[in-house]
């Protein structure tokens, strides 16, 4: 790790807390599959992206989590947008996979976000497991891959499947909280 120590002395515990409260509502909207909440889970994207901004001279790999996050979020809404104006042309299907791109973009933030908070442990003295939190990014990437497959015989099974992997996360990221949070003094 190549921080500065203003960068790793430089407290995270707020930002770090609207990031999870935006994990929290994300949850809440995930069973709901209307344009209201497909308008708010943007709004969620944004300000998780503006919180990780603001982290992102922490480490060097929250800067590379707030750079994927951010062409992440312009390929996928950027490409999801371009798709609804061109449907019904061939360009469409290549939109789509732009969109598609920016979801996979999305799969590399998490893994630079997660892996930076757990590179964050040992250096801050957080009472945390250290590899506990990196479990949000395999819980993620794994629960993925089992909602696709069960989502083949039963949508409602693989809407269960990631309303638990997500609450998991949330509750992970949660316990990582309070350990920045009892450090920092909050």
């Amino acid at each position: 790790m190549d921080e500065n120590l203003e960068g790793i002395q430089r407290p995270i515990y707020h930002n770090l807390w609207v990031y999870w409260l935006m994990q929290l509502i994300g949850l809440v909207l995930l069973p709901f599959a209307h344009i209201i909440a497909s308008l708010m889970g943007f709004v969620v994207g944004v300000v998780q992206l503006y919180e990780l901004y603001t982290m992102r001279e922490v480490s060097d790999g929250m800067g590379r989590a707030w750079r994927t996050m951010l062409l992440s979020l312009i390929l996928t809404f950027g490409g999801l947008i371009l798709t609804l104006l061109a449907i019904g042309s061939v360009l469409s299907i290549l939109l789509l996979l732009v969109t598609l791109a920016g979801l996979i973009v999305m799969i590399v933030a998490d893994y630079y976000f997660y892996f930076a908070l757990d590179e964050l442990i040992l250096p801050r003295g957080y009472s945390y497991p250290s590899g506990r939190i990196r479990w949000c990014f395999w819980l993620s990437l794994i629960g993925g891959i089992i909602a696709t497959i069960v989502g083949a015989a039963s949508s409602f099974l693989a809407l269960v499947v990631q309303i638990v992997i997500a609450a998991v996360i949330v509750w992970l990221l949660w316990q990582y909280l309070q350990a920045v949070k009892a450090k920092e003094g909050a």
